[in-house]
């Protein structure tokens, strides 16, 4: 599926039919441009997408604490391998190793869309 297709599934001939809302989350491997961010947000209009998020997971190392907005393997700082990620939830980062032992299953098996 790809992410203009995720926008369209959550458009207006779904969230019609509901009362209490729906949040598209568009777990993204990376950040975008701006302007790649503007057709976006394009294309929520026109599909009627009123509920949505960007999701892009954060790198964190756990020795020298450096945050990166990048999905990475080591630190980019300290070179250090101790690392975890951060993702939003509901409007701010936590750790996802503070997720709960299920919640941390499911999140591994999260997609990420290439842009």
């Amino acid at each position: 599926m790809t992410i203009l297709d995720k926008f369209k599934l959550h458009g207006r001939p779904y969230i019609e039919h509901l009362t209490g809302g729906s949040a598209l989350h568009m777990n993204l491997e990376e950040h975008l441009s701006k302007d790649q961010y503007l057709k976006l947000l394009k294309v929520a209009a026109k599909e009627g997408c009123n509920y949505f998020t960007f999701n892009i997971p954060n790198t964190v190392c756990n020795e020298c604490g450096y945050i990166d907005k990048r999905y990475l393997h080591k630190c980019p700082k300290c070179g250090s391998e101790n690392i975890d990620y951060m993702t939003r939830i509901i409007g701010y980062l936590k750790r996802v190793s503070n997720f709960s032992q299920p919640r941390q299953e499911e999140a591994s098996r999260r997609y990420y869309a290439k842009a």
